[in-house]
């Protein structure tokens, strides 16, 4: 295993847009954690909880909640989402980095939503991270692990070299269009790792026009060594889906890649 790696992905370009991303705001996970939270009846932990896209749902719902993400500027917005609402009394918010956090308590669930746990690029650090969730869930809770299911004929496109992408143009509060697109700029096929690209395109309201760049670096992993990798760290894996609806994985190919796991009984 290699030395443990600085977390570089940098939110601040995007913060301005991500909670406006229809893509985002429209997913389907929002409600399946909720259901979640409500069904394991206790506190929840959330991983790369950003901007409190789907924690807030949890808190607005009078779940107590902690959210954890290493990203100032998303932690800030969140909060004042969360005082927006009228629930930031249970909800609790903390920069860390998920690869090593003590938070001195246990949850009934904790969850690492939209592929946050894929920034982290080696084993080490992967198993870092399933080391202080195992350390943080209780007795009989559930562990939720989301993942992209690697299209590898995507992943190998060169054309993908290039900018791309046909979203519809989206508003934000300003009044600002935003349009995305996207761009691999490199494959490490040995190290499973993308080096990726989100352009945001923006049309202010006065007529001027600017483009930002989310640069950030993502490994995949297929379904079996997720598998293995938290059998490793400790878990025993009691899912897999395809989708938040609970799906079976390949249902719709290539689809999520969405794990449910419980500490392994000694």
């Amino acid at each position: 295993m290699t030395a443990r790696q600085t977390l570089k992905d940098d939110y601040s370009a995007s913060v301005e847009f991500y909670d406006s991303v229809p893509a985002y705001s429209q997913r389907e996970d929002i409600a399946s954690y909720l259901r979640l939270a409500k069904e394991t009846g206790g506190t929840v932990l959330e991983l790369g909880c950003g901007t409190g896209r789907t924690l807030l749902p949890i808190a607005m719902a009078g779940i107590p909640i902690a959210g954890l993400d290493s990203s100032p500027a998303m932690l800030e917005i969140c909060g004042r989402r969360l005082i927006k609402a009228g629930c930031s009394e249970k909800t609790d918010l903390v920069l860390s980095d998920m690869r090593d956090f003590d938070l001195g308590r246990k949850f009934n669930l904790i969850t690492v939503p939209f592929r946050a746990f894929q920034h982290l690029e080696t084993a080490e650090d992967q198993l870092a991270c399933l080391s202080s969730v195992r350390r943080h869930l209780a007795g009989g809770g559930l562990f939720v692990l989301d993942l992209f299911n690697p299209d590898m004929q995507r992943i190998m496109d060169i054309s993908n070299r290039k900018e791309y992408g046909n979203e519809e143009p989206f508003l934000i509060p300003d009044g600002s269009t935003v349009t995305r697109r996207f761009r691999t700029v490199d494959v490490d096929l040995p190290n499973q790792i993308m080096d990726c690209e989100i352009i945001y395109h923006i049309e202010r309201p006065d007529g001027s026009t600017d483009r930002k760049v989310h640069s950030f670096r993502m490994r995949w992993l297929f379904r079996w060594e997720a598998e293995h990798l938290l059998e490793r760290a400790g878990f025993s894996v009691v899912e897999v889906a395809g989708d938040h609806r609970g799906s079976p994985f390949g249902t719709d190919w290539p689809g999520e890649l969405i794990l449910k796991a419980v500490v392994t009984e000694i």
